[in-house]
């Protein structure tokens, strides 16, 4: 079926005093879709959420809801519910109320609402908790709580800001599968703000990376991994290694190391391109493997056990300046390769991908 854009933001600017903290934004939400919208702080994120909450107006540019523009909208007559990260929950109030709270300002019949309430804390896995208090509970539980309240009056969009950042390690994994299966469950458009990278790949189906008030690159989890549209984003998102490179035609690229091929979605840039050839880390090899297209003659400089990868750096034998990091699988014997020792590093031309200047 067709996707249906739900929310726009178009060219939309905000400055507040003489700075300016989004530069002619576009951005569209699909309707049912999990958006990331992940950067640092200062990045612009936040004020995505703020401008789509109606918690500010744009400085100039519009914020459209199904093709309207609702820029001016007040906030109490937009379809959103946010999620913050302090869970904002009232303290004087046990869970059923607070997630009643809703309902009951819009008038709701009681009937209506318990069976509403009793309905909502079930899907989210808090069924027998409704006499409790947020004190009484753990962080996990008053974020399930948030959530129920922001989802029980059936909104058309949910904004979610950095809503696990104050979760242990652990909690936050947890809690990520857990949107993630919500948000199928009730079909409800999600966009959640993050600057965790882990945690942006493991709920999005599209992922917006945004750096200084602007938007680097939008696309799947997969394509913004494997195929960053920016040096930017090579270097935020995830482990990158990134040698200085020009395009000699079609996917050759010369660099101080040798001439090597990377994918090409078209015909390439045109020779004498400048820019970087980027191979994440998982996907080079080590050891004499003539098949591969892409080869380096490399001295293992380090090699560190980190659990089920050991990551491994080396240096090109031609350039010893020139390091590239490599993560091979662990092994209960020891590290996969000894420091100090000469080898082959390969990759396929599919796992290298050219980023111009």
């Amino acid at each position: 079926m067709e996707s249906r854009t739900l929310v726009e933001l178009r060219n939309v600017a905000k400055s507040y005093g003489g700075t300016e903290v989004l530069h002619g934004v576009d951005l569209a939400v699909q309707d049912g879709e999990f958006m990331t919208v992940l950067g640092p702080s200062g990045s612009g994120k936040t004020t995505i959420l703020r401008l789509i909450g109606g918690l500010v107006r744009p400085t100039s540019g519009q914020v459209l809801l199904d093709g309207a523009d609702i820029s001016a909208m007040p906030i109490n007559r937009r379809p959103f519910n946010t999620v913050f990260q302090d869970y904002a929950l009232f303290p004087h109030m046990n869970v059923e109320a607070n997630v009643a709270y809703g309902l009951r300002v819009r008038g709701v019949p009681r009937a209506e609402t318990r069976r509403r309430v009793a309905e909502t804390l079930r899907l989210v896995a808090l069924e027998g908790f409704g006499a409790r208090y947020p004190a009484q509970l753990s962080g996990g539980q008053q974020q399930r709580v948030a959530l129920a309240r922001a989802i029980i009056c059936q909104p058309r969009l949910i904004l979610l800001d950095e809503p696990l950042g104050a979760l242990d390690a652990e909690l936050r994994r947890q809690m990520q599968r857990f949107l993630k299966q919500i948000q199928r469950e009730i079909k409800t458009t999600f966009l959640f703000v993050t600057h965790d990278q882990e945690e942006a790949v493991t709920v999005a189906d599209r992922i917006c990376v945004m750096n200084a008030g602007r938007i680097e690159q939008i696309g799947s989890p997969q394509e913004v991994y494997y195929r960053p549209a920016s040096e930017y984003v090579a270097r935020f998102f995830g482990d990158n290694n990134l040698v200085e490179a020009t395009a000699a035609g079609g996917d050759l690229f010369a660099t101080p190391v040798g001439t090597f091929r990377a994918a090409m979605d078209g015909a390439g840039p045109p020779a004498g391109t400048r820019g970087r050839l980027l191979v994440r880390p998982e996907a080079i090899a080590l050891g004499e493997d003539g098949a591969a297209r892409n080869r380096l003659r490399v001295r293992v400089e380090e090699a560190n056990f980190v659990g089920p990868v050991s990551q491994v750096r080396v240096s090109a034998v031609a350039k010893p300046d020139l390091m590239l990091m490599v993560k091979l699988p662990s092994r209960a014997s020891g590290l996969p390769v000894a420091p100090g020792s000469e080898t082959e590093a390969s990759w396929s031309e599919r796992e290298c991908h050219f980023v111009p200047a």
